[in-house]
């Protein structure tokens, strides 16, 4: 009947009591994806993608994807020129290869659990960028 929204679905992912989102006893939900797909096929989907792992505790960020679309950096994994996955003997060093959304990710639940309040505050700050993502989604849809 149209009242589920992309914010409710949001909201269900996030769910901690029902076991849909899960972090404990070496279970982690990996990341969530929630895509408004309009009934105009004229019109573009929005997928809105966490991108890193434990909902309840991240931001869902939009993507369109067109053609030609090029990948924000922060969510490419690096390059080394001295890779040790293409060097021989292979893997005698290792790197970081966590893309910069993720490593910011873990500073964040860190925060978190360092400093409750700060985090929240932080998670309040990350929650109001979501839901102008949310907000750009309509306007380009209407």
């Amino acid at each position: 009947a149209g009242h589920i929204t992309a914010e409710t679905l949001m909201s269900i992912l996030r769910d901690r009591d029902s076991g849909i989102c899960a972090d404990g006893e070496g279970i982690r939900t990996a990341g969530s994806m929630v895509s408004v797909l309009p009934r105009d096929p004229a019109l573009p989907c929005v997928h809105f993608l966490t991108a890193t792992p434990d909902p309840s505790r991240s931001v869902f960020k939009p993507f369109v994807f067109v053609a030609g679309v090029r990948p924000a950096p922060q969510v490419r994994s690096p390059t080394f020129l001295q890779d040790p996955a293409k060097q021989i003997p292979r893997f005698q060093s290792s790197v970081d290869r966590r893309h910069e959304l993720y490593r910011r990710h873990q500073a964040a639940l860190e925060l978190l659990e360092r400093d409750p309040e700060r985090g929240q505050k932080l998670l309040g700050t990350l929650r109001e960028l979501e839901k102008q993502g949310l907000e750009g989604m309509r306007e380009l849809l209407e």
